[in-house]
């Protein structure tokens, strides 16, 4: 019965050392930051695609995004087929940013501060209504604002 009463607290005695030892290693290494990759994303609408909520009888197509408060985005869409139309919505699927022309006709691009960190959602259409072809989204984190 004593060996068992002596080996209790020695069991404990290494848990306890292992613990801190554990965490002494976690404070040595804290975890890295992921940085922000550029995103390119091929595609094209066909008449097959969802009709915009907004841009009624425009097709499109959605692409979601995780955006970090304070960090800012440039969203580029280019088309040789149309002419290209952003549209960026919150989590709640309210519309924060639009834009038909801003990376020069008929480019479209939204630069955006995220309000808060949350999957905000880009809407890639057309100015024109029933307008199909394909084109680029370009995401990139504008850095040194």
């Amino acid at each position: 019965m004593r060996r068992l009463v002596t080996l209790v607290p020695c069991l404990l005695v290494i848990l306890l050392v292992c613990r801190v030892d554990t965490q002494a290693g976690d404070k040595k290494d804290p975890p890295k930051k992921e940085e922000f990759k550029d995103i390119t994303v091929d595609d094209a609408l066909t008449p097959a695609d969802l009709k915009d909520r907004v841009r009624q009888g425009c097709f499109c197509k959605p692409y979601v995004l995780k955006m970090v408060e304070g960090k800012t985005y440039q969203i580029d869409m280019t088309s040789g087929a149309f002419d290209s139309y952003l549209r960026l919505e919150n989590a709640k699927g309210d519309q924060v940013a639009a834009d038909d022309d801003g990376g020069g006709y008929p480019s479209a691009r939204i630069i955006y501060r995220a309000a808060k960190t949350e999957d905000y959602t880009i809407i890639a259409t057309t100015f024109g209504g029933g307008s199909t072809g394909k084109f680029r989204v370009a995401i990139k984190e504008v850095r040194g604002n």
